[in-house]
């Protein structure tokens, strides 16, 4: 019986010993990276009247999505450097410009505008088209186009 009780009081001993009186516990939450856009393309994109000239004419409503802690930017570029470019015939083109929430964009060798962080989150941005117009008989019968490219990078 005494080997007993001793062994019981050393294993009491042990077990109070491995006791705290306050415990922590981390918690933990990880948000990832957002970068989003999304181009909306007004109706009028896809039927210019090339005959009538536009000024700041709205093409587009770009949406931006980032929550990068560092910033983000926004590239665009211009297939055909900012002409619009007939289906057959490369040499047939009507000049354009573009305005990106009322900044001018370099088409012919592309641009990036950067925003800080404070500028995240979710923003809307204009795209506006201007051009002269060309009368019809001046310009060869089809479809005159370009593919203008937003890409959206954490900085």
């Amino acid at each position: 019986m005494k080997k007993f009780l001793a062994l019981t009081l050393v294993t009491m001993t042990f077990s109070s010993a491995f006791a705290a009186t306050t415990g922590t516990l981390l918690l933990r939450g990880t948000v990832p990276r957002l970068l989003e856009i999304t181009v909306n393309a007004e109706t009028i994109a896809t039927n210019l009247p090339l005959d009538t000239t536009q000024s700041n004419t709205l093409v587009a409503v770009v949406n931006e999505k980032s929550n990068s802690k560092t910033g983000y930017n926004v590239s665009i570029s211009s297939a055909n450097l900012g002409k619009l470019v007939h289906e057959s015939e490369s040499s047939s083109v009507v000049n354009y410009s573009l305005n990106y929430n009322g900044n001018a964009v370099d088409l012919a060798s592309g641009q990036t505008f950067t925003y800080s962080s404070a500028a995240a989150n979710n923003n809307n941005r204009n795209v506006d088209i201007s051009y002269t117009g060309i009368e019809h008989d001046l310009l060869i019968e089809g479809d005159y186009s370009d593919t203008v490219t937003f890409t959206i990078a954490a900085n």
